[in-house]
């Protein structure tokens, strides 16, 4: 049950995300504009509010509880960060780096402590190979995306648009191992989600970072369509856990929960 409605939720918002971004950008910039920040701030909402509820249904306690507290955090601060990038005020500055960025880099952190503390547990089914593969995986992807990221004359852009991709690639690690154990039949759906969200969070932010390099990118573009749907794919994956956690026990170690059934 809690699978069927985790993948009810992924088809009905990718079906109204694409269908209101691809509409409103065929009626104008501002329109697409328009309905790419209300989108935004209605599914990140109701992420950070999923969050919440998790976090008081499982608690605190241990190294399970303490991880969905820093994926928690994480979405706060990213939560804050989408609400500074909408106050003109605060991002057409004459700096190239904004409050945004500053929330946008400690939510990564706290991703990053997620994903290693979700995976530790894990840590025996983890194969050299799987590390060796992530690596090399990593290290293409960053040299792929400064060379399509064309350089600035700016070295603090030039900062700024490295930091980017370096922070993502970082990202990439705990989730390509994470859908490794996926594949491997040692995670449940409920967290796949969460590692298959960033991959789709990192993608839709290379293809940010290319267009807005080339100044093609607006508010409302189309790549913002997997940019939100990536916290979609967060949301399902909380739905999922939501009730997947019915049916553990709260006594049993955070390191034998992936031996439930």
């Amino acid at each position: 049950m809690n699978n069927r409605l985790s993948v009810f939720f992924l088809v009905f918002s990718l079906l109204v995300i694409v269908t209101i971004i691809v509409l409103s950008n065929m009626s104008g910039y501002e329109n697409a504009e328009f309905w790419s920040v209300e989108l935004n701030f209605i599914i990140t909402s109701i992420l950070l509010i999923v969050c919440i509820v998790n976090n008081f249904k499982i608690g605190k306690g241990g190294k399970h509880g303490q991880s969905w507290l820093f994926f928690t955090l994480a979405i706060a601060l990213w939560y804050t960060a989408e609400r500074i990038w909408t106050i003109p005020e605060l991002t057409n500055s004459d700096s190239v780096f904004s409050y945004a960025d500053l929330f946008w880099f400690s939510g990564y952190v706290f991703y990053f402590l997620f994903g290693v503390m979700y995976l530790k547990p894990f840590s025996s089914q983890i194969s050299r190979k799987n590390i060796l593969s992530t690596s090399l995986s990593v290290v293409v992807v960053l040299i792929f995306i400064f060379y399509i990221i064309m350089p600035s004359s700016n070295i603090s852009e030039n900062i700024l648009n490295a930091s980017y991709p370096v922070a993502d690639s970082f990202m990439l690690i705990p989730s390509i191992l994470g859908i490794f154990l996926f594949f491997k039949g040692r995670t449940k759906f409920s967290w796949s989600l969460l590692f298959f969200g960033m991959l789709v969070f990192v993608g839709s932010d290379f293809g940010f970072m290319y267009f807005n390099s080339t100044g093609d990118y607006y508010e409302g573009h189309l790549i913002d369509i997997p940019y939100l749907y990536a916290y979609s794919i967060f949301i399902a994956g909380l739905i999922a856990n939501l009730n997947l956690w019915n049916k553990t026990n709260k006594n049993k170690p955070f390191h034998e929960q992936d031996k439930l059934i």
